[in-house]
């Protein structure tokens, strides 16, 4: 028992009582407490109970004497040093005294003792022994003190580091947070407080989840969940929403920290914005979507492309062959050249459909803001349209649904292609019944509103299925392969009618279509009434239409006109001399740009038709050639380009006109009576001068 008070126990051993009333009146000293055993077994039992200063031990005893006695107590660790005296009445031979320092004792008392010595004796030791004791306090209190040292500046560096990793955590550009064993946060930086605006309170436990997208959430516990057995890191990508509710995709990795036995004891997480990472990923893969989808739809439409062009090319080299057969009758002969014409006229349309729609999707399609007859282009359209429906033996109506402006202001060209497209098509996808085409014209009735004409065209043809109308307005998109194969078509007319309609203020749509019982498309665009135009409430039922004009022998609109011709292509040099001959022009040819600039210097012509792609020198720098060494002769350039920037190119060079090819030659014979009346002014009024 430890003493905390300079109180000393003293252990007296004897197997007599008086032996033991003896030992107890010498030693009845003050701060003395004295421990009585009567045998050796019962001191041995009290050692464990107390802490004695100083032992008694009388030598002669039954069982265990005082020597073995001595020897058991030196055995215990905590007894080695303590004083032992014996006390004996034995003889005072040295062999018994050096028995008992060997068994341990410091000293002998014989019987009987003088109490003065006895008292005297135990005072020395007592004295030593609470030395001792107070030395061991004052070591012990020392190592508390150094103990309790340790432990606050381990607490201080444990403190001081926690607030450091804190500082740090709050300071690198991430979010940072720790979770117990169990999945519940215990801690989060200013990075996870500052974006998602919970607190450590919010988010603890399980409340942090309120900030994690719902689908990503399910993914993230689950993974998770999946490494709490092994303590296994892991890492996720997930949306996490910000104060203002923006979900951002982050970069979640977690790491468990473990227990000296290897069990988890909590997780670290950081999350990482990767949001502009993610979301140009997301866009690079609908983008690699999309363009596998355009490749595949580009390689449709081109195989498709392919069959339309390669059709009417059939026909066209076809029947060019037979109008070689020296048999061929005058009228076989003549209706081989409609078929020609017919077919060359339609590779013509493919041709510019594809122009149309690249200049739409391109920005540079130019419309028109002109007035426009409405009743007039609608005649002309069923007369156009008339024969392709008494074909198929199909109606094809015409009508009002209310009453419309006479004239409009509009792109007339624009429309007329709209129109023909749509009711085109209608008539095409149509095997039976009618075609028909209503119309109506609405004034603006609130500001911001404009007026409009709508074209509703309906028909009772093959109709359109649900999955396909989704697609109906993509370019080089069909209903399906099958609809290419059994009506034709480039898949680029309805793609091309909306973008002309949105050009011009409108749009199309597809009312509704049923299989197999006809479709309804409803056309708007822009449509102001010219001012103090009248109204219309029903159609004219024909009007007459000019017949085409062809130059013939001795037609004379060109009489004693010098044209010089620069073209490089032999076949077209013969068509385009003989058709400017039959209209009474001379005309001389220039086989290149160069040979053409020294013709156009050396002679007097009145007009120059210029190619522009040729060998040597082009079309651009001929003119330009011509123009820089002061020749003012009228140019008209003419080019396979159709682009409106290929005529801007062409004016800009010095050209003073521009025609695309195959040339209408009605056409080209107009312009070229419209350019030298000019050219004869501009020299008489210099003459004059």
């Amino acid at each position: 028992m430890e003493k905390t008070s300079n109180i000393v126990d003293i252990l007296i051993v004897d197997d007599r009582i008086d032996g033991l009333i003896a030992l107890e009146a010498v030693l009845n000293m003050p701060d003395i407490n004295l421990v009585k055993a009567q045998s050796g077994q019962e001191a041995l039992d009290l050692l464990g109970h107390y802490d004695f200063g100083l032992i008694l031990l009388d030598v002669q005893m039954p069982e265990m004497d005082g020597f073995q006695t001595a020897q058991r107590i030196r055995q215990n660790e905590k007894y080695k040093l303590t004083p032992i005296i014996f006390v004996t009445a034995i003889n005072k031979d040295d062999r018994y005294i050096y028995r008992g320092y060997e068994s341990g004792a410091v000293d002998y008392i014989f019987k009987p003792f003088e109490p003065q010595i006895l008292r005297a004796k135990a005072s020395v030791f007592l004295e030593l022994f609470r030395k001792s004791r107070q030395l061991q306090q004052q070591a012990e209190r020392i190592r508390e003190s150094e103990r309790r040292e340790r432990y606050f500046r381990l607490a201080e560096l444990e403190n001081e580091s926690l607030k450091r990793y804190r500082n740090l955590a709050d300071a690198i550009p991430h979010m940072v947070w720790r979770a117990r064993s169990d999945g519940n946060l215990d801690y989060v930086n200013k990075g996870w407080t500052d974006y998602t605006g919970l607190t450590l309170e919010q988010s603890s436990g399980d409340k942090w989840q309120t900030a994690m997208q719902p689908e990503d959430l399910r993914l993230f516990l689950k993974t998770w969940l999946d490494s709490m057995s092994e303590g296994k890191p892991f890492d996720v990508e997930m949306k996490v929403r910000n104060q203002q509710g923006e979900w951002h995709w982050f970069w979640v990795k977690v790491v468990a920290e473990l227990t000296p036995g290897g069990q988890v004891g909590s997780w670290l997480g950081t999350c990482t914005d990767i949001n502009d990472r993610k979301i140009a990923e997301l866009k690079l893969i609908e983008a690699e979507k999309q363009a596998k989808a355009a490749s595949h739809s580009k390689t449709s439409f081109l195989a498709n492309m392919s069959h339309e062009i390669r059709t009417p090319m059939n026909a066209i080299l076809g029947f060019t062959e037979l109008m070689l057969d020296p048999n061929q009758t005058p009228e076989e002969r003549v209706n081989c050249i409609h078929t020609v014409q017919r077919n060359a006229s339609q590779l013509l349309k493919i041709i510019d459909e594809i122009l149309d729609i690249s200049k739409v999707e391109s920005g540079h399609m130019q419309m028109e803001k002109v007035a426009v007859d409405v009743p007039i282009l609608l005649d002309d359209l069923k007369n156009l349209l008339q024969l392709q429906a008494m074909d198929k033996g199909l109606e094809l109506r015409f009508g009002l649904d209310t009453e419309i402006p006479r004239t409009i202001i509009s792109d007339p060209t624009r429309l007329r292609q709209i129109l023909l497209n749509l009711i085109g098509n209608a008539i095409k996808f149509t095997q039976r019944g009618f075609v028909e085409v209503n119309v109506a014209w609405h004034a603006k009735e609130h500001p911001g509103e404009k007026d409009r004409m709508e074209f509703r065209i309906n028909d009772t043809g093959v109709g359109i299925s649900r999955e396909h109308a989704e697609n109906l307005f993509q370019p080089f998109v069909q209903g399906d392969s099958s609809t290419t194969r059994k009506f034709g078509g480039t898949g680029l007319g309805l793609a091309l009618s909306r973008q002309l309609a949105r050009a011009m203020d409108g749009d199309i749509s597809l009312v509704s279509s049923e299989q197999g019982r006809g479709s309804n498309f409803l056309v708007i665009v822009e449509a102001p009434a010219l001012p103090d135009t009248a109204f219309v409430n029903k159609l004219a039922t024909a009007t007459n239409r000019k017949s085409k004009k062809f130059p013939k022998r001795g037609d004379g609109r060109l009489k004693s006109m010098r044209i010089l011709l620069v073209e490089d292509v032999v076949d077209n040099q013969a068509l385009m001399v003989h058709f400017l001959n039959l209209a009474g022009a001379q005309v001389e040819v220039a086989d290149n740009g160069h040979e053409g600039v020294e013709k156009a210097l050396a002679g007097n012509f009145d007009a120059i038709l210029m190619d522009i792609q040729m060998p040597l020198m082009d079309g651009y720098e001929a003119t330009r050639q011509l123009r820089a060494q002061g020749n003012k002769t009228p140019i008209i350039a003419l080019t396979a380009h159709a682009l409106n920037e290929e005529k801007d190119k062409s004016i800009e060079a010095g050209c003073d006109d521009h025609l695309s090819k195959p040339v209408e030659f009605n056409t080209l014979i107009e312009h070229l009576i419209k350019l030298v009346p000019k050219r004869d002014k501009e020299e008489g009024e210099r003459s004059v001068e």
